[in-house]
C-alpha cells in the first residue's frame, strides 16, 4: 500500500509540474496575442495573468 502511494507521487509529481509550466506557457502565448496597447478605449480592462498569480497575490 505505501508502495504505491510514493509510486503514485512519483508517477503524478512531475505531471503536475509540466501541466503548470505548460499552462503558464499558454497565457504568455495568449497576452503576446492580445496586447493592452491594442484594445479600444471602452473595453473593459482583462486581467491576463495567469490564474495562480492572480489568486498568490490575494487578488
Amino acid at each position: 500500500m505505501v508502495e504505491q502511494v510514493i509510486l503514485g507521487i512519483f508517477l503524478v509529481l512531475p505531471l503536475v509540474i509540466v501541466a503548470a509550466l505548460f499552462s503558464d506557457e499558454l497565457w504568455q502565448e495568449h497576452r503576446r496575442r492580445h496586447p493592452r496597447e491594442m484594445r479600444p478605449v471602452h473595453a473593459s480592462h482583462i486581467d491576463w495573468r495567469h490564474p495562480w498569480k492572480h489568486w498568490r497575490r490575494g487578488h
